[in-house]
């Protein structure tokens, strides 16, 4: 019967009911639904109900600027200096065929105002113009915020970013490392291999000490950990001087053999609904976020 009634309500959120629902009852009702009990989203003590409770409350002018992946990199530049970030090669409101023309062979187009729109274009020679300017379009057609109830994306001016292609000494893309950020402190690392590549993703924990943390979050982690940066000591700095204004926020980085890349600064990690297993880490991280 229960999970008839959890069928019933998933189908009439996901057709209906995120349409019309606000923001706070569609966080309580899609947390229900992922979570199999109610958030406590007022007197929060998980990680994700904790996020869930910034998210509908903590709504500050610097969130969103951060949010807006054109806005956030004279942000960057403040705190650390322009040499993080990537190569801009053109901001566009429509990526038109001259546009299209005088990029490079290789780089990355993104949406400014939400997460996922990402193209990795390898080879121009690959793609027509055609194809990508329909891409791009639907992007901008894309209302994020309605997508996921998430206010910093709402009312984000809706450009297209070109920015160079990073590749290690394979030619693969770097490695995602993010850096969990609580009152300006890493506490936790992530590691994300082969998000890009042709193997399944795999997703790893640390401490700020590279001490393997054993938790999952989304992804299995690998058996063993992996070797250690040489400039995670610098990213962890890099991303507490980013952080410093923030009760919490997630830095995302790519380090290389030599050099360190900002990829975005991230309010809601999963948006606060993919919680960290087992659950005991829920609890052991959530005590790190102090809302007060």
């Amino acid at each position: 019967m229960r999970n008839m009634i959890h069928v019933i309500v998933s189908k009439l959120f996901w057709g209906v009911l995120i349409h019309i629902v606000n923001d706070k009852w569609y966080a309580k009702i899609r947390y229900w639904l992922v979570m199999k009990k109610w958030g406590d989203f007022e007197n929060p003590t998980l990680f994700t109900e904790k996020i869930q409770h910034i998210k509908l409350y903590e709504r500050t002018p610097i969130r969103k600027l951060v949010a807006d992946r054109i806005k956030v990199r004279e942000y960057v530049s403040e705190k650390v200096g322009s040499e993080p970030l990537i190569p801009l090669l053109g901001s566009y409101k429509t990526m038109t065929k001259e546009a299209w023309d005088s990029l490079p062979q290789q780089f990355v187009l993104k949406a400014n105002h939400g997460c996922g729109m990402v193209k990795i274009i390898r080879s121009k020679s690959d793609h027509s113009y055609e194809e990508i300017f329909e891409l791009t379009e639907t992007w901008k057609n894309t209302d994020y915020y309605k997508v996921g109830h998430e206010w910093v994306y709402k009312g984000l001016s809706r450009e297209i970013i070109a920015e160079k292609l990073l590749t290690d000494s394979q030619g693969q893309v770097p490695k995602d490392w993010k850096f969990f950020c609580f009152d300006g402190k890493v506490k936790v690392i992530q590691e994300d291999i082969d998000r890009f590549g042709t193997q399944p993703q795999r997703r790893n924990l640390y401490d700020r000490n590279f001490k393997k943390i054993e938790a999952e979050l989304l992804y299995p982690a690998t058996h063993q950990p992996s070797k250690k940066p040489a400039l995670l000591d610098e990213a962890i700095r890099v991303s507490e001087a980013l952080s410093q204004e923030f009760n919490f926020i997630r830095v995302d980085l790519y380090i290389t053999d030599d050099q360190i890349y900002f990829g975005e600064l991230t309010n809601y990690p999963g948006n606060g609904f993919i919680p960290f297993q087992p659950r005991f880490w829920e609890y052991e991280i959530g005590a790190m976020l102090d809302l007060n």
